[in-house]
């Protein structure tokens, strides 16, 4: 379970897909002989798994929580979006207090083990979908010929699937505050630069319905008195 304001939660299931689909390294949670446990694994999506869709992963069968999956045990896997700091100077109004903006979807599932051709069919799918993000580069894929590489790289892992039994999503994107507000915000996290605050600021303007805002100097708030 996920606590969500009404006003943080996602749309509809597509938008939590996209997330997935866009940041598919996700922390896998569990109970490993009464104890946490938890691992991070990239997954490939499959949407068209009634009814949440599913998820594909591999593990090392070295790892203890390889074990555990074969027992029918309950998962969780939260994937992180778009994050960051929020200052109160990134508002157009005051007085404001810190908080942080993010995007996350937290799944939850029970685990099924599957045989080596489906899970070099999930080794196939996450890598294709990875390898077409580097375009143009010509895509790598999996040797087609046996090999004692490949074959004992095979031996060592395990391929696993979690149908989607429940899925939640936190979208912390400013809703509680006014376009003013947001579009300053957002004008701000352009301003540092980076991949990162680029899609974060695309996020909540996306999420809002808000034009987008473009990098600029010095800030938004009202110019205070020196006394």
């Amino acid at each position: 379970m996920v606590y969500r304001p009404d006003y943080f939660r996602p749309p509809d299931l597509e938008t939590q897909w996209d997330l997935i689909e866009e940041y598919p390294l996700g922390l896998m949670a569990l109970s490993v002989e009464g104890r946490p446990a938890a691992v991070h694994i990239p997954f490939v999506l499959d949407r068209h798994a009634w009814p949440y869709g599913k998820l594909r992963g591999h593990l090392s069968r070295g790892n203890p929580i390889c074990e555990a999956l074969a027992g029918n045990v309950e998962v969780v896997v939260a994937f992180l979006g778009p994050s960051a700091y929020v200052s109160p100077d990134h508002y157009a109004s005051q007085p404001h207090f810190p908080t942080w903006a993010y995007a996350a979807v937290h799944v939850t599932g029970r685990p099924r083990l599957l045989d080596e051709v489906r899970t070099m069919r999930q080794l196939d799918d996450l890598i294709e979908d990875q390898e077409s993000r580097l375009a143009p580069k010509v895509p790598w894929s999996l040797p087609r010929r046996a090999s004692a590489l490949f074959d004992e790289y095979l031996r060592l892992i395990q391929g696993f699937e979690i149908p989607i039994g429940r899925i939640d999503g936190v979208y912390k994107l400013g809703q509680n505050k006014s376009p003013a507000d947001m579009a300053s915000q957002t004008k701000a996290f352009r301003e540092r630069g980076t991949d990162s605050m680029e899609r974060l600021a695309d996020y909540i303007e996306r999420h809002n319905n808000l034009p987008r805002q473009e990098p600029g100097h010095g800030s938004d708030r009202p110019a205070q008195g020196t006394g």
